[in-house]
């Protein structure tokens, strides 16, 4: 059995991708997220995905996790989230055998070492209480010269500490900023979200909930404007010991 059909916005939360040279084909039903989608399917296009053992860190609400399965055709997929009611969302949503969702927290994976050939980690880091913690726990269950798929948000004032700490566990084989390409995927989803905003919330969150959102004028949409946000896309690599 497939994923079910669920509401699109239910699916995803992260801020978008969008490039004028880049247009996947999807589906009907996956056409309802593009933008989002497209942060997932560029990603994952930097590495061969088929048939490994894929862990994504950080799954949400499982749009990722599933549209990976799908379209990449990973062996399989884990797909672990500290957020309790999120790992439930997902296992009523799907039901493909070889796509496993986990509550853990990601600086203490529930798995042996040497365990994965591939490790997916999109927007989420940057809510973690210890960075470093979770990338030793990514280089422990990756196996040797396998790749960490990585791409986050940070002040601009915090990029040479990121980028230490990634070097203290992994080689770099591709970086890329890739914030006009953010601006560019909220300017094109600002609308939507704003109306779904305002349609689920009352109106005294609506203001904190358009910036979590990233919609246009928001604080943190201005804030990657202005430079004070960078984005980021990592290809990692393990080492040999």
């Amino acid at each position: 059995m497939g994923s079910k059909i669920i509401s699109p916005e239910l699916r995803f939360m992260n801020y978008g991708y969008y490039n004028d040279n880049f247009h996947p084909k999807l589906s009907s039903n996956d056409e309802e997220e593009r933008y989002p989608i497209h942060l997932y399917h560029y990603l994952c296009s930097k590495v061969n995905v088929f048939n490994l053992e894929l862990l994504e860190v950080g799954s949400g609400r499982g749009g990722g996790a599933d549209y990976t399965l799908r379209t990449f055709k990973p062996k399989s997929v884990s797909a672990i989230d500290i957020s309790k009611s999120a790992i439930t969302l997902c296992e009523d949503f799907y039901s493909q055998k070889n796509l496993n969702f986990i509550n853990a927290s990601a600086d203490n994976l529930p798995f042996k070492d040497n365990t994965f050939d591939l490790v997916l980690n999109v927007e989420s880091s940057h809510c973690y209480p210890s960075f470093d913690n979770f990338l030793k726990e990514v280089d422990r269950v990756l196996k040797p010269s396998s790749n960490f798929l990585f791409t986050d948000f940070r002040p601009s004032t915090d990029l040479g500490s990121l980028k230490h700490s990634i070097l203290n566990y992994f080689d770099i084989v591709h970086e890329e900023e890739i914030t006009d390409n953010i601006i560019c995927a909220l300017d094109l989803m600002s609308k939507k979200r704003s109306n779904q905003v305002n349609s689920l919330l009352p109106s005294f969150l609506s203001y904190l909930s358009a910036s979590f959102a990233g919609i246009k004028g928001s604080e943190l949409y201005k804030s990657f404007q202005n430079n004070d946000l960078r984005y980021f896309l990592f290809v990692l690599k393990s080492r040999d010991s």
